[in-house]
């Protein structure tokens, strides 16, 4: 990886997720920190000397940082149990058709749940964020503030393993412009049935409850996250906003936590209070329901 100047960071073997990751706010400000709070994306490199004398002693995973690494990592998922939306490879194979495409080979990795990540090289001049699920169903990506594991890395599900090693080509600009649009306020689940525009009255409540969700502290987050992804359920089962929107508006404001490790559970968290809310849905009276 580093051969091909991509900035690289250990994982504990078995592991997805860098040893030592913690936030800013519960920063000991000792070791690597003890100049400031540091990041794994600050700290992945290039050089070989410094890589052969950590991997020496452990046979760590590789994680590859995208951002600093000149990558975007398309990343699709199959559905989760109980999920009955399209696999990630088939939702951004349909959106290359409605915007027209292509989507061209490229360096191309299988993931051991099933999934498929595609490696693309970053436009000059563009700075990606990373997503989940913004540009498509069970369609994550990694670009600044994510990173991917190589092939070769290990889970205890399986490993991640080179499919296509066509070098990595220029991502496409259809998929620039999806990676930085927002998703559409007004939108339609996956029954296709149409949800009119959230009134000003659910787009302040969409902005206050995920605004709650980035400000919580760790200890008091789960439970935060919950009564906001219930709350914004009653609205969904009120037939006044998007389950789709409000699930992905969720999880962007979980990402501000930046807590790699609690994904699964925190994306459980919120499945789980969007359908106990929807299932008591919010009666809203006068202007405020229009």
């Amino acid at each position: 990886m580093a051969g091909r100047a991509w900035a690289v960071f250990p994982v504990l073997p078995g592991r997805k997720f860098p040893p030592h990751w913690h936030r800013d706010d519960s920063c000991p400000r000792t070791g690597s920190c003890a100049g400031g709070h540091v990041t794994p994306e600050s700290l992945a490199t290039t050089d070989h000397d410094r890589i052969a004398r950590v991997w020496a002693s452990v046979p760590y995973n590789v994680a590859v940082f995208p951002g600093p690494s000149g990558l975007y990592v398309i990343d699709c998922d199959l559905p989760k149990p109980g999920d009955h939306g399209p696999d990630g490879w088939a939702a951004l194979t349909e959106l290359a058709a409605r915007r027209g495409g292509p989507l061209p080979d490229t360096w191309t990795v299988t993931t051991p749940s099933g999934g498929r990540q595609l490696w693309y090289a970053t436009p000059p001049g563009c700075r990606l964020p990373s997503t989940v699920r913004r540009v498509a169903a069970n369609v994550d990506t990694r670009g600044w503030g994510g990173y991917a594991l190589a092939p070769g890395s290990v889970r205890a599900d399986g490993a991640y393993e080179l499919y296509d090693d066509t070098d990595p080509v220029p991502l496409p600009g259809w998929m620039v412009q999806a990676s930085v649009e927002r998703p559409p306020t007004a939108s339609t689940g996956r029954d296709q049935t149409a949800v009119a525009a959230p009134s000003a009255y659910v787009t302040k409540a969409v902005q206050a409850e995920t605004d709650r969700v980035r400000a919580a502290v760790p200890g008091t987050r789960n439970r935060v996250l919950s009564t906001a992804a219930y709350a914004l359920g009653q609205l969904v089962g009120a037939r006044l906003l998007d389950e789709h929107h409000a699930r992905t508006q969720l999880r962007d404001a979980v990402a501000a936590w930046n807590t790699p490790e609690s994904a699964t559970k925190d994306t459980a968290v919120i499945d789980t209070a969007l359908r106990a809310g929807a299932a008591n849905p919010r009666r809203i009276r006068g202007k405020n329901a229009a």
